[in-house]
């Protein structure tokens, strides 16, 4: 089973606060990164042994970051459809805009 090593969680830790950063989020939104889904209650939940690679994790918490501060802006009231619409759209355009910028900083991060 793959697993994440220390400088995996490192670069993980440095895009979360950079994507805080870009979001100007109130707070930050706890993230919890683990195999399998366990007792959390999210949608991004994932399965490293499918060797996902460390861009696609920081995308995916993104992506999830983007949903917390629509909640926090009180656009996002209900959970959003899993594809399409204003909301979702807006995640996965932000999501992949905050990967292009971080690799700005941090090429390493397609490595894998």
């Amino acid at each position: 089973m793959n697993s994440l090593n220390d400088n995996k969680k490192e670069k993980i830790t440095e895009f979360v606060k950079f994507v805080r950063k870009q979001l100007q989020l109130e707070k930050c939104p706890t993230i919890v990164l683990q195999n399998g889904r366990g007792e959390l209650k999210t949608t991004a939940s994932y399965d490293y042994s499918k060797n996902r690679a460390i861009v696609d994790i920081m995308r995916s918490i993104a992506h999830e970051m983007v949903h917390h501060k629509q909640f926090e802006e009180g656009r996002l009231v209900v959970k959003p459809a899993d594809i399409g619409g204003d909301i979702e759209d807006e995640a996965n355009s932000k999501a992949g805009q905050y990967i292009k910028l971080f690799a700005q900083i941090d090429k390493t991060i397609y490595d894998e």
